[in-house]
């Protein structure tokens, strides 16, 4: 066991390890963030999708109100 420690390639491979470890993890943060940006994105337009569906519900109640109000 101690044979294979004080090969030479055990720094370099660590070092490569090592590296594509980074490599790894930075691009899942990347991808992480973008995940969660579109999220709140989605959350915001569908706020805004419901408070424009609660507006047409108030302009449709007003406007039936109007219709069943007697003429003068």
């Amino acid at each position: 066991m101690s044979d294979l420690l004080l090969t030479p390639y055990v720094v370099p491979l660590g070092a490569f390890a090592v590296a594509i470890a980074v490599t790894g993890f930075a691009a899942w943060r990347k991808v992480r963030e973008a995940e969660l940006s579109h999220d709140r994105e989605m959350r915001l337009r569908e706020m805004e999708h419901q408070i424009r569906l609660k507006q047409m519900d108030l302009d449709a109640a007003a406007g039936r109100a109007a219709q069943t109000e007697p003429q003068k």
